[in-house]
């Protein structure tokens, strides 16, 4: 390979003639027009048309999509165009002419230490000697990742579509090699390594860990730690119930030298996050993994109930029919806010209904220690009706948003602690309107994983929020457990954008034997694009509903052109708001599993947002979400806008328009008297409903005993409030009240009851 003196040797009078020295040229500062020469450093592997040159004084970036798409790492360049400062990286944008010479040259990277990493260096491909990586042993995620070399620190950037994204950080000490650049909007700080590829990585023949840390054999009370080396080592585990790791060392029984790791921890408690490190030695070197978070498995149910706010096809149903909540959506969310005794955690990204505020006020008013996160980006125009002494915290307007929305409902208290997610966001239209789903989970391991994301984003574990030590977006790690058994059934968790959510995304889609459907507002993410398309070529049954197919970058168009069988819900009803796949619904033989939560499969859910991913391997679960994709999908090739039936106390959709009333709750409110949550119990019911105000209240009671209940308004303001003595068996109270027309909830032994008086 040549050399960058032997190029300019050979154009030394073209270059002395066309252009001057890139130190000279950057000197010169923002406006001016300059025409450089050198070898460029980079092609497409840091994303993108950007390219940094470099001569024997200094290096400088350029940017132009048109022209410098065609242009390679090792090309000889000359190029005139226009000095511009992009968030403190000074570049070449536009590139007015090019010239490009050959390709075939190289340029020796300069030796520096971290502390050089700045604007001397800018631009410059340098090595970094002896570099330890603080996240070690896990896996490169788009962002920054922090290392060290001797007492420095200093940080490497993984663009979006990198060769690395998803690779293994090294986990022993390593040579890099790279380019220094800046991203700041301020133009100071923000100096960062650009890593290109994998063969940016030397290693110097140490130990070193050859794959990620995996927990395996999960139970109430042991889990396996396996890993691999690339030289025969020892086997070692570090554990703790913090990551002080203050519960010591295990070591092989057998101590024996192997490429293959495996050390079983026991007698560990239920329901309960360990935190892991393994290391491997040799006589002379350890390497040593990344810190993970793991949990045993729980003796808590493990029930999962979904709801979804539009009607569902029971015709396809295999175990259990999936419920629709309609109008009782907020109802339902109430009622699970209502069972919180001890703690209840929240993060919603929007949050405007009356009834739900009320909810979360009447947990603090009864003692339960209550925290909330939003969105400062977002009206939540409940804050405005929230109690002033719940502690609320905001993620601050950046280029991210904290889009979860979910609950954490006693996370300490196995039979009773709860988590509340899904794509609903608390609004009125979300609620009501917008295709959307919630799911329950009733499991402590789960609802403690979710309880220490939700600390991270606090920025404590106590009752008031940290906002100094707060962290949202990349600033998060990953640090809490991802898989669990959950009613006997493997689920897997994962957080953005710290935990490598689309990679995981992916390796779920890629197991599909038969079929994939997936339900989606928004489909930007390249990669899964390519997994879904790979699918399809490998004929596995494709079927895809998607709703803003119109956004920049959507793989609309895209899996249109393969044939795959996507169909666009723009345009059509209310806005399609779901985020779910499903994989294999119909193939018990294969590992049926669907993928929820609050991640739009999108760039900015993967890289920047607040959000949450289950993936559920529990068949009756899976074919709840088929119910719900199954009545959607035939609506849009039907092409025929739902409308509902009365048929006794449910709302059924002809799927052929004629039905009486074109809006689900509109439908509900007269037909249906009983909530998501009632429906489970039957024990209570309201007859007429709706009615005048004169109503009768039916209770059936396995016991005597003496009752409270109360009429309360959708404001959540107590209209009526009394007793009644009850007997076994069938109970009628008759209630006679002037209320005025709206909707009115009976409220009885913690649960509501919603009723219409017209």
């Amino acid at each position: 390979m040549k050399k960058i003196f032997l190029l300019i040797g050979f154009f030394g009078f073209q270059l002395n003639l066309l252009s001057q020295n890139i130190a000279s040229a950057r000197d010169q500062g923002e406006g001016a027009i300059v025409t450089i020469s050198g070898v460029v450093t980079n092609g497409d592997e840091l994303g993108g048309p950007i390219r940094y040159i470099e001569d024997a004084t200094a290096g400088l970036a350029i940017y132009d999509p048109v022209v410098m798409s065609n242009v390679n790492r090792g090309d000889s360049i000359t190029v005139t165009g226009v000095l511009v400062d992009y968030n403190g990286l000074l570049e070449i944008q536009p590139v007015n002419e090019l010239i490009n010479h050959g390709s075939g040259y190289a340029i020796n990277p300069q030796i520096i230490i971290p502390n050089q990493i700045g604007e001397n260096t800018e631009s410059e491909l340098v090595s970094i000697e002896n570099v330890e990586f603080e996240n070690a042993g896990q896996f490169f995620s788009v962002g920054t990742h922090n290392f060290e070399s001797g007492s420095q620190s200093g940080i490497i950037y993984i663009k979006a579509g990198s060769s690395l994204e998803n690779k293994l950080i090294p986990s022993c000490p390593v040579r890099i090699t790279a380019i220094s650049s800046q991203y700041s909007f301020t133009g100071f700080d923000g100096y960062q390594l650009l890593i290109r590829d994998e063969n940016d990585f030397e290693y110097d023949g140490e130990i070193c860990l050859s794959s990620g840390v995996t927990q395996n054999n999960i139970s109430t009370s042991s889990f396996d730690v396996n890993w691999s080396t690339n030289i025969s080592s020892y086997s070692n585990i570090l554990y703790g119930l913090t990551p002080e790791l203050e519960l010591g060392e295990i070591n092989d029984p057998d101590n024996q030298l192997s490429l293959e790791h495996t050390i079983s921890l026991d007698n560990l408690d239920a329901g309960t996050i360990y935190y892991v490190q393994a290391f491997s030695n040799t006589e002379n070197e350890n390497a040593y993994s990344a810190l993970y978070a793991f949990a045993t498995q729980s003796t808590s149910s493990g029930e999962i109930r979904l709801c979804f706010n539009n009607s569902v096809d029971t015709s396809v149903a295999t175990i259990e029919n999936a419920q629709f909540s309609g109008v009782y959506t907020n109802d339902t969310i109430k009622a699970y806010i209502d069972k919180a005794m001890h703690t209840l955690d929240v993060a919603i990204y929007n949050h405007s209904d009356a009834l739900i505020t009320s909810a979360i006020n009447d947990a603090y008013d009864r003692g339960v220690r209550v925290r909330y996160i939003t969105c400062a980006s977002t009206t939540t125009t409940a804050l405005g009706s929230l109690n002033d002494n719940i502690p609320v915290l905001q993620r601050p307007q950046t280029t991210g948003i904290m889009h979860n929305k979910f609950i954490v409902i006693d996370a300490n208290i196995t039979d009773s602690s709860w988590v509340l997610s899904g794509s609903t966001n608390w609004t009125s239209a979300q609620i009501f309107d917008d295709p959307n789903h919630i799911i329950m989970v009733q499991d402590q391991s789960v609802a403690r994983t979710y309880e220490l994301e939700f600390n991270e984003m606090w920025g404590s574990d106590g009752n008031e929020p940290d906002a100094a030590n707060a962290k949202f977006g990349n600033d998060k790690l990953n640090n809490t457990p991802h898989q669990f058994i959950v009613n006997g059934n493997q689920f897997e968790l994962y957080f953005s954008p710290s935990d490598n959510t689309t990679l995981n995304i992916s390796k779920a889609l890629k197991t599909a034997d038969e079929e994939i459907n997936f339900a989606l507002l928004v489909f930007t993410n390249n990669q899964l694009g390519n997994t879904i398309a790979e699918s399809f070529q490998n004929d596995i049954q494709i079927n895809g509903i998607i709703e803003q197919i119109n956004t920049q970058g959507s793989e609309y168009e895209y899996l249109l052109d393969l044939g795959v069988n996507v169909i666009s819900h723009q345009g059509f009803g209310d806005q399609f708001h779901h985020k779910y796949c499903i994989v294999d619904h119909s193939n018990t033989d294969s590992d049926p599993l669907v993928i929820t939560g609050s991640h739009n499969w999108s760039g900015v859910a993967e890289t920047n947002n607040d959000e949450n991913t289950m993936i559920i391997h529990d068949v009756n679960i899976v074919n709840q979400f088929y119910q719900e994709f199954h009545q959607r999908i035939n609506e849009l090739e039907n092409q025929v806008e739902p409308s509902y039936n009365c048929v006794g106390e449910s709302c059924v959709d002809p799927l052929d328009g004629s039905g009486t009333y074109s809006s689900l709750v509109a439908c509900e409110y007269i037909c249906s008297s009983t909530s998501i949550y009632e429906s489970r119990t039957q024990d209570i019911q309201i007859f007429p409903n709706p009615n005048n105000g004169r109503f009768t209240l039916q209770i059936v009671s396995s016991e005597y005993g003496n009752i409270e209940y109360a009429v309360v308004d959708i404001q959540g303001k107590t209209i009526l409030k009394d007793y009644a003595t009850i007997t076994k068996g069938l109970n009628k109270i008759e209630i006679k009240n002037n209320l005025k027309s709206g909707l009115y909830f009976i409220e009885f032994a913690n649960d509501y009851f919603k009723f219409v008086v017209q």
